[in-house]
C-alpha cells in the first residue's frame, strides 16, 4: 500500500521524567521528508521518506532520555542486542 504524502501527523518522544525530548515530523521545506527534530541534537538534518524510517532512526541511533545521538558503539551493542 503506498505511503500517503503530506500527512501532517507528529510523534512526540518523551523521557521518563515526561520532558520532551524529540519530534519525528514532516518538513515540506527544501526536500520534502520526515525528519527528526531533537532538542539535544539541532544540527541532525537527515530526512525519511516515510515516517517509520525516522521512527526506527530514533529508537536505534538516539538516546530516549536526552535525546542525544549515541555513540557509534552504543548503536552497534545495541543492534546485536536485537
Amino acid at each position: 500500500m503506498p505511503e500517503v504524502p503530506m500527512v501532517s501527523s507528529t510523534l512526540i518522544y518523551f523521557n521518563k521524567n515526561q520532558e520532551e525530548v524529540a519530534r519525528v515530523t514532516f518538513d515540506e521545506n527544501d526536500v520534502p521528508g520526515w525528519c527528526i527534530k531533537s532538542k539535544a541534537e539541532p544540527s541532525f538534518k537527515r530526512k525519511f521518506a516515510a515516517q517509520r524510517e525516522a521512527c526506527a532512526v530514533w529508537l536505534r541511533e538516539f538516546d530516549p532520555e536526552t535525546g542525544r545521538l549515541r555513540a557509534k558503539s552504543q548503536r552497534k551493542e545495541l543492534a546485536s542486542a536485537n
